[in-house]
């Protein structure tokens, strides 16, 4: 996969040529509604193949050594001399052909309007390799239908890395399910169909059979079907209804309501997602999942949990205090953090899951939680707001095809932070209203999984699988193997 940022004048067939892919398969990778309208500065998701891709050899010239050759392409004389069975690196000849090892190479055809600046840019390689590879005379001379060898490094690429992944569903229909899961099935490990509330008495608030769909389907797509405990009460997460289920006696009970209703309903593993719980509840909850761990445990079920993220141990702060990092992670089989929502309906306008602050929260969190444990939470969705909001106005969340669709109708280019590796524009309603929207594409993707590597975590969680955003998925399999 290659990223392709619309330019002014381009177009989607002009594309498509350019990287010898099909329109039909750029469509589908980048869920296009219209594929006449394109949007300067959209990130495009380019599918090739790895069947495009073959060893890149170097024809020496006049003044070559194998020390500038090996300089030329960040790599050793003595892997240049392996790689080509040469005994004496003083000696190569003027024409020789050298097998570049690290390095493999696609054509390029040259169409009208081209320069050799921008091909190289469309690759993320230089000028002077390609010049160099190609034997141009002049830099400045390409011409139309000419073929050009394109140098890139670092493939074929090492092996994958296997990791695990989450995404949150609801329990819907099972066609409904079906359709959404099918296509994604083999980038998902677990799904953790959102949510069966606890009542504060001992219980839990679910209808027998209720998610049987949910966990028949992931079954039969070969993913793994979590039961999300929450404490949501239908209009926020209530932290009265929080304590209320961990204490004493009745916290016994939920332990046993809770294991039964994921053993009978056909569930593989427990997920609690406990929010904005009171911070001095902190021992309460350690103590709670503790004992419910020792309980799943015993019936052949995983336990994890979402956690809101945090970049230090603030015991008494709302939301982030009753987590204690540390202490729950012996008990946990796994942790979802929910690296997302620094942008958030509420607030002002910013990315929904700025790298910079998502690194702040990883550096913290992998000194109290074995890094193997983690999960880090990627939203698959943005949010356009109203600037200023009026009182009671919360933002309006949108998918990637949405804020493309709503960047082109206002005739926005969309621009991209490069600090929060987040996409952006702003544009003026029909009623004179501002606005602003950032949202998730391939580039954000892409930064967000590299963290993964990074910080040697388990895998990632993705918040919400109702979110069209086939970008994604891409970035995740140009990467990493998912554990099935």
């Amino acid at each position: 996969m290659v990223i392709h940022v619309v330019a002014p004048g381009d177009t989607l067939w002009a594309i498509a040529s350019r990287y010898g892919v099909p329109m039909a398969a750029i469509v589908s990778a980048n869920a296009i509604a219209d594929p006449n309208v394109l949007v300067v500065g959209e990130a495009l998701a380019i599918p090739l193949p790895a069947a495009q891709l073959a060893p890149l050899r170097y024809v020496v010239r006049r003044g070559d050594t194998l020390y500038t050759i090996a300089r030329l392409f960040s790599t050793t004389v003595q892997a240049i001399a392996a790689a080509n069975g040469i005994t004496d690196i003083n000696v190569i000849e003027v024409g020789q052909e050298l097998l570049i090892p690290g390095w493999t190479y696609q054509t390029y055809t040259v169409r009208p309007g081209d320069t050799l600046s921008r091909v190289a840019a469309s690759f993320s390689t230089s000028v002077r390799l390609i010049v160099l590879v190609n034997r141009l005379p002049d830099p400045n001379v390409i011409n139309v239908g000419q073929v050009l060898i394109i140098p890139v490094r670092g493939l074929p690429a090492p092996p994958k890395t296997v990791v695990e992944t989450n995404g949150y569903i609801f329990p819907l229909s099972e066609s409904t399910l079906r359709r959404i899961l099918t296509p994604i099935a083999a980038d998902l490990t677990y799904i953790s169909v959102f949510s069966f509330p606890v009542d504060g008495r001992g219980g839990v608030e679910y209808t027998p059979g209720r998610a049987r769909a949910a966990v028949d389907v992931a079954r039969s797509l070969g993913i793994v079907p979590l039961i999300v405990i929450s404490n949501f009460d239908g209009t926020n997460f209530n932290p009265d209804l929080a304590r209320d289920a961990m204490s004493g006696q009745t916290g016994q009970s939920t332990i046993a309501s809770i294991v039964d209703v994921a053993v009978s309903e056909g569930f593989r593993g427990i997920n609690i997602d406990f929010e904005n719980m009171y911070p001095e509840d902190r021992q309460l909850h350690t103590g709670f999942m503790a004992a419910l761990s020792d309980a799943a445990h015993a019936r052949g079920l995983t336990l994890s949990n979402a956690m809101a993220p945090k970049w230090a141990d603030w015991p008494t702060l709302p939301w982030v205090g009753t987590f204690d990092y540390a202490a729950l992670a012996p008990f946990l089989d796994f942790s979802m953090l929910m690296t997302y929502e620094w942008g958030w309906s509420g607030g002002p306008p910013m990315a929904i899951a700025p790298v910079n602050l998502v690194r702040r929260v990883l550096d913290y969190a992998v000194t109290r939680i074995p890094a193997r444990k983690i999960l880090m939470g990627i939203p698959l969705y943005g949010y356009d707001w109203t600037v200023p909001a009026p009182p009671g106005k919360l933002a309006d969340t949108v998918t990637l095809s949405q804020a493309r669709e709503i960047a082109a109708r206002f005739g926005e280019d969309i621009n991209f932070d490069e600090t929060a590796k987040a996409p952006w524009f702003r544009y003026t309603d029909r009623s004179g209203a501002q606005h602003e929207v950032w949202f998730e594409d391939v580039r954000s993707s892409v930064a967000a999984h590299s963290l993964i590597s990074d910080y040697g975590l388990r895998g990632a969680s993705y918040w919400n699988l109702l979110f069209d955003f086939p970008q994604n998925w891409l970035a995740l399999e140009d990467r990493y193997i998912v554990r099935k």
